[in-house]
């Protein structure tokens, strides 16, 4: 039975502590891919389902957040549920990328500073998918630093080598920096969830083929 097949409504309480407990261990285990169970609601483009579970996890009205203004229903959807606030993406607190292939907000994401660099943002970033095995056309990233015993390798589909060079300059001056989660919506998995703390130090190259 698929993963869709067994959607639930969504418990504001029991899903956001059970999702908040997933993204903490991918934050503890760069390269793992967590499931967040899938949830009965509709969620306007561009967004999908495992970054809407994640801001609804994780955004409050304590929080802002960037989406590309052309979304409208999206941004309604995530003010409604969250009561976080819009902002510009030198001001977020969350730099949402609903397509890794245009992910100009990089390079003006907030990295904290020196005294706070914990006030660097935290960015979502959709991809087509995630998984611990090759896939065609995809990127493998091999990484390495805190939670990763020597070296991990995950592969990435959808996202071009450019954003992970702009990912590395931003966090080139540690503890400066920005965290990032990587999501998709698998159709035997549901919403996963990648996270790359500014921790940790990739490299990558491409797969064209399987291996």
């Amino acid at each position: 039975m698929s993963a869709l097949a067994m959607a639930k409504s969504y418990d504001q309480i029991f899903d956001g502590q059970k999702h908040y407990r997933t993204l903490l261990q991918c934050t503890a285990r760069p390269g793992m891919i967590g499931q967040l169970d899938d949830v009965l609601m509709e969620v306007p483009a561009p967004l999908n389902r495992a970054t809407t579970l994640i801001a609804l996890t994780l955004m409050s009205a304590d929080s802002s957040f960037h989406l590309e203004q052309s979304a409208e229903q999206a941004m309604d959807l995530l003010c409604r549920e969250t009561l976080a606030k819009p902002a510009t993406a030198e001001q977020a607190d969350f730099v949402l990328i609903a397509d890794a292939r245009r992910f100009e907000e990089i390079d003006r994401a907030r990295t904290g500073n020196l005294a706070y660099p914990e006030q660097g943002a935290t960015l979502v970033v959709q991809v087509a998918a995630l998984s611990p095995a090759p896939m065609p056309d995809s990127l493998r990233l091999t990484l390495a630093g805190p939670g990763i015993e020597s070296e991990a390798a995950v592969f990435v589909s959808g996202a071009p080598v450019e954003l992970f060079e702009a990912l590395q300059k931003r966090n080139v001056e540690f503890p400066l920096g920005v965290d990032s989660f990587f999501t998709c919506d698998s159709l035997s998995a549901g919403p996963c969830v990648m996270a790359l703390p500014r921790t940790t130090r990739v490299k990558w190259e491409p797969v064209s083929e399987w291996s």
